[in-house]
């Protein structure tokens, strides 16, 4: 079936949404009978889908290379064919321009997958590892296996990153994979595409898709699966974590938290005021690793406030931002509410912006300055919780005092990540040194994750486990210790019954050798072979 002929998808391709096409005049919904219902979670069968799933696995098909590639190449597929299609409804869900889908979400996908593809085959080859003297003659390896039918839940606020990006690693390391869309009344215009792509693109030998809120995804975590990996919120992660603790699953749980940003006086103020107004806001506040707070020094707090204003401005279009087709919409009226409530209550303190339209689902970018209203910044409903949208709260520390931000970080839950604007070695060393969050990122916000090298992840409350690129094969694969031995040396002072002179053989067999020791020992047998193959060559000739 043409992707023009999925149902509720523009039937002219002329009218696909493009990067240059977006109207943001136009209402994301005209009316009720625009959005899609939300699947009929009734019909779900997690049950079947598992146990087809567990079956495909035994076959052995996943430990094929060329099995892991065709489907890695059916997702790419997948995404190369219906950018315009996935794009119309990122754009009607969330308001999100198809630029910053493309920057934010489609490119590092589309990254994630050639690397899978490049780099699987070397990914998969056993890793040679030292054998220890007990052990001689012997070969020793660990080999990457897949663990067998994994889940991937994914979440609304980046759903083609957070969703595909972990199905990519996990069909990348072999594994059979439920995907579980989220419900809930998030994303049902892309639930509706995806559904249907999943349906022509992916094998269901390898890929089931099922969809649904809280009590979908706990029934299906009743069933038994060999890793459940999650993103969303402290809440999920419960959820998850009290699922697993059924069948001991391991799990990674990508979270989030209240992700601080300092500012202090050395920092290049208009270069922080630029990157924090894109990090702070794109995708409409609703990113898991945005600064969820600022701690400004206070010689340059009002400096730094009145710049960041003007960049709000300069980036999202100031009084007009309502218009702008690059600020986005909150996902649902749930979630409008309970930000308009937050902002309400801390409304005096509304420095920049506080403009709410409910049929929109619309909150313009918000700063709340606290100044150095410490007592009235910690006990906002700002900081009561991750805010997770378009309100930024503001507190100036003391001048030139790093101790109270990082007293203050250090004092909190672990984050996601933390960011730090400085120009100061020892302040930026302070910072990296005395602070624990899962990514730490200096004179910038969010680029981290565009890094495929290194890992993302969390850290105590924030999250556990990591992927991206190698470490998102590493997080869906068991690495299995192989020793390989034969009977040329069989030690027998290890067998009973035990006598002191065994003790002392054994002793020096198992002695915990330093490093250098190794070394020492390694160079002399090298020396002592070299010796022999001399004494067997002079008197050969």
């Amino acid at each position: 079936m043409p992707v023009s002929d999925l149902p509720g998808t523009p039937q002219n391709p002329a009218s696909y949404i493009a990067v240059q096409d977006v109207n943001p005049s136009v209402d994301m919904y005209s009316s009720t009978s625009d959005v899609p219902p939300l699947p009929d979670v009734s019909k779900q069968d997690t049950h079947a889908d598992v146990a087809a799933l567990r079956a495909s696995f035994a076959t052995g098909a996943t430990k094929d290379l060329k099995i892991r590639k065709s489907l890695l190449r059916a997702l790419q597929r997948l995404v190369n064919e219906n950018e315009a299609v996935i794009n119309e409804a990122v754009w009607k869900d969330l308001h999100k321009h198809p630029l910053e889908l493309f920057a934010t979400e489609v490119a590092l996908l589309k990254a994630e997958i050639q690397d899978f593809i490049d780099y699987v085959d070397d990914w998969s080859k056993p890793k040679l590892k030292p054998t220890n003297i007990v052990n001689l003659p012997g070969l020793s390896y660990i080999r990457p296996e897949p663990l067998g039918v994994v889940c991937v839940i994914g979440t609304w606020n980046y759903p083609i990153n957070l969703l595909l990006m972990p199905l990519v690693a996990a069909l990348g390391a072999g594994n059979c994979v439920v995907v579980r869309l989220p419900g809930d009344d998030t994303t049902r215009f892309l639930n509706n595409v995806l559904i249907q792509l999943f349906d022509k693109y992916m094998d269901k030998r390898y890929v089931r898709v099922v969809c649904g809120g809280v009590e979908e995804t706990k029934k299906m975590l009743q069933e038994r699966y060999d890793l459940i990996f999650a993103t969303g919120g402290n809440f999920l992660g419960k959820i998850v974590a009290q699922a697993a603790a059924q069948y001991l699953t391991p799990t990674v749980l990508e979270l989030g938290g209240k992700s601080p940003c300092i500012i202090d006086s050395t920092a290049d103020l208009k270069l922080a005021a630029k990157r924090i107004a894109w990090g702070a806001f794109v995708n409409g506040g609703q990113t898991c690793v945005r600064p969820d707070y600022l701690l400004v020094d206070a010689t340059v707090g009002d400096q730094f406030v009145k710049l960041l204003e003007g960049e709000l401005d300069a980036q999202y279009g100031g009084a007009n931002v309502k218009e702008s087709d690059s600020y986005g919409r909150v996902i649902n009226q749930r979630m409008y509410d309970r930000l308009v409530r937050m902002l309400d209550r801390d409304r005096k303190h509304v420095a920049y912006g506080g403009d709410t339209d409910n049929k929109q689902r619309f909150i313009s970018p918000t700063l709340l300055n606290f100044r150095t209203e410490f007592d009235s910044f910690v006990s906002s409903a700002a900081m009561s919780e991750e805010i997770f949208g378009p309100l930024l709260p503001i507190y100036y520390y003391a001048s030139g005092d790093l101790d109270e931000p990082i007293n203050f970080v250090t004092g909190r839950e672990k984050p996601l990540a933390l960011y730090h604007f400085s120009s100061n070695g020892k302040n930026k060393e302070r910072v990296v040194n005395e602070t624990s969050a899962g990514s730490m990122m200096l004179n910038d916000m969010l680029m981290q994750l565009s890094n495929a090298h290194v890992p993302f992840g969390g850290v105590g409350n924030s999250g556990m486990g990591a992927y991206h690129g190698h470490y998102g094969f590493e997080a869906f694969s068991h690495y299995k210790t192989v020793i390989y031995k034969n009977g040329l040396l069989d030690l027998p002072q290890r067998y009973a019954p035990y006598t002191p002179s065994k003790k002392l053989i054994l002793s020096i067999a198992m002695y915990p050798f330093s490093r250098m020791h190794m070394r020492l020992l390694k160079a002399f047998g090298f020396a002592a072979v070299l010796a022999i193959i001399a004494v067997i060559i002079r008197y050969s000739v």
